[in-house]
Parts: structure tokens; C-alpha cells; sequence
């Protein structure tokens, strides 16, 4: 029996349909670890991560990430960007952490202060980068921020979709082709009911608008053209 390592948020779950494996779910920033202790045979690893090991295997056509708006990897903040003087960093992202780096200082030409906060979770604390979960409910719940997303941005100033994570194994695996062809079945699966995990979700109308129109989930020659963009500006 295998194990795999993903993240907790609700961008995944297209991803998880069927599996029947032992699944470890955390944050983005957290799996790296759990994969480099063996613990799991997979890992839905933040690109960040993974372009600083060029010894990983990726998964072929399969990544959450989004041509445009993501709606849940947004910065929160009050005001003008071009007087923010310092914001704060997501402890959950490696990821996002960086672009919003690129951002500001690649297309706005603006340098700020980015700040890690260790675990804190306190998001009245503005500007602040939020992603997954939180960034979905902080979006339902404040009506007087300002709000970045980051997708957007992306999309934006480059043309060009961007990828947040992927699948990946370590090249000697001995049961690589085997979780490959799970995972690759698992997407498909969940891409053809999408309405049917949407409908278990607390609020199935957003989850089937956020899993068809946001998110993104395949890997192809343009999502190809973003990561080696990201990779430069890193």
C-alpha cells in the first residue's frame, strides 16, 4: 500500500478522487518535509520546491494552478500598494511566499519589507499574503480590505498561466509508473465529477465555480512556458 502527501485545501480534493491509500494532508510549506523523510511515496509538492530539486520526478499533465484569477492565493491590504511599506508572509506557502515577491518587485517595481511571521495566524494583520482555505473564507467574510490575487497578476503582466504544485516521486522509486498511472486515474476521475465532490462541500455552488473556473489542473506546454518563466525571475 502506498502514501501519498497533499495538501488540505479544497484545490486538491479533484485530485484525491478514488484514492484509496493512506493520504497525509498539510500545509504546502510542510510537505517537503514529509516527503524527504520517506514518509509518503508522493507528494503534491509546492513548485517552489521543486524547482530547487531537479532530482524529482513530476507527474506528467497533472498541477493546480490557474490561467488568471485563483481566488485563493490573495494579499489582503489597506490603501495604496505603492505605499505599502511592509507585508507579511503566509507560513503555510513556500510558493506564493516568492511570488508575490516577483510581483512587487518584477512588474510594480516596488520594494517592501516581506516579513515571516513564524505560525502566526492572525489575518487582521494587513497587508498580509493568505492562501488556500483561509483565503477563500477571508475573502467571504471582510468587505473593507483591498484584495491582490496573485493569479491575476500573474496572468496579467505575463499572458501565461502559473502553477502552484504538482505530483512528484524520487526518480528511483521502484513503483514509479504504478502511482503515476493511480494519480493520472485519480484526475480523471475527479475532473469528470467535480459536481458530484462539489455537492459535498459546505458551499456547493462556489466549490463547482472554484474547481471549473479558478483552478486549473492540467500541465501542458503553456503551463510549461510559466514555470520556466517563474524559474527565471527565482
Amino acid at each position: 500500500m502506498y502514501s501519498l502527501g497533499a495538501v488540505s485545501y479544497l484545490n486538491a480534493q479533484p485530485l484525491l478522487r478514488g484514492i484509496s491509500c493512506e493520504l497525509i494532508k498539510t500545509t504546502p510549506s510542510k510537505l517537503l518535509s514529509i516527503f524527504e523523510s520517506g514518509k509518503v511515496d508522493a507528494a503534491l509538492l509546492s513548485l517552489y520546491d521543486i524547482l530547487k530539486r531537479p532530482q524529482l520526478k513530476t507527474v506528467d499533465n497533472i498541477a493546480i494552478g490557474c490561467r488568471g484569477p485563483v481566488y485563493s492565493v490573495i494579499l489582503a491590504y489597506e490603501g495604496s500598494l505603492e505605499k505599502i511599506k511592509k507585508i507579511r508572509l503566509d507560513p503555510a506557502s513556500h510558493t506564493s511566499n516568492e511570488l508575490i515577491k516577483i510581483i512587487f518587485k518584477k512588474f510594480y517595481q516596488l520594494d517592501p519589507e516581506f516579513v515571516e511571521e513564524g505560525n502566526s495566524n492572525d489575518l487582521k494583520l494587513l497587508p498580509r499574503l493568505i492562501i488556500g482555505d483561509p483565503a477563500i473564507a477571508f475573502r467571504e467574510g471582510s468587505t473593507t480590505c483591498s484584495i491582490l490575487d496573485l493569479g491575476e497578476e500573474w496572468y496579467r503582466f505575463t499572458g501565461l498561466p502559473f502553477v502552484f504544485a504538482r505530483w512528484c516521486l524520487k526518480k528511483d522509486h521502484p513503483h514509479q509508473q504504478e502511482i503515476i498511472r493511480m494519480l493520472q486515474q485519480a484526475k480523471e476521475c475527479g475532473l469528470r465529477e467535480r459536481e458530484k465532490i462539489a455537492a459535498s462541500c459546505s458551499d456547493p455552488v462556489f466549490a463547482l465555480l472554484y474547481f471549473t473556473e479558478y483552478i486549473r489542473y492540467d500541465c501542458g506546454a503553456e503551463e510549461e512556458r510559466g514555470i520556466e518563466l517563474f524559474r527565471s525571475f527565482l
